[in-house]
């Protein structure tokens, strides 16, 4: 038999929901084991290419 789930399915999408509409990071802490759901990254904050010199027309 397998070990049973530290957190269910049903609520981790649960946790997940709440992550993405709130901006938050939640930590669950389960027999001194813990489970962090963060929410993406927003795009202003992704690397973006840097232009080169010969991109630029003069």
């Amino acid at each position: 038999m397998t070990t049973p789930a530290l957190v269910k399915a049903a609520d981790l999408k649960r946790i997940a929901a709440a992550v993405k509409r709130d901006g938050v990071r939640i930590e669950i802490e389960v027999n001194g084991k813990i489970v962090r759901v963060t929410p993406d990254i927003p795009n202003n904050h992704r690397v973006k290419p840097v232009a080169r010199y010969e991109d630029f027309d003069l």
